[in-house]
């Protein structure tokens, strides 16, 4: 099985665009509603239970999105961020 690779560009705060290796949907939760008038609340996950939360929460209302298939692109950006680590180009600019 193919493991799943996705870029995700982020420019001022927003999601610009994502690419994977393979066709995939990704689901964006956007908490930062303010402004917003599309709205939904849904129910919190228990990751320690590996069930549903009763707690709630507001989220933009968006729906899944397709990737763009990319794989070279993505395969390049991991290659280059993984060529960064432990490296002369590790400082933060």
């Amino acid at each position: 099985m193919t493991e799943v690779k996705l870029v995700v560009t982020v420019s001022g705060g927003l999601i610009r665009d994502i690419f994977s290796n393979v066709p995939a949907q990704v689901l964006i939760l956007d908490c930062d509603t303010e402004g917003f008038d599309r709205l939904k609340t849904i129910r919190d996950w228990d990751f320690k239970e590996g069930v549903p939360d009763a707690e709630t929460f507001e989220v933009f209302d968006a729906m899944p999105m397709d990737t763009s298939v990319t794989p070279a692109a993505v395969e390049h950006f991991f290659t280059e961020m993984e060529k960064s680590k432990g490296g002369e180009t590790d400082e933060i600019r």
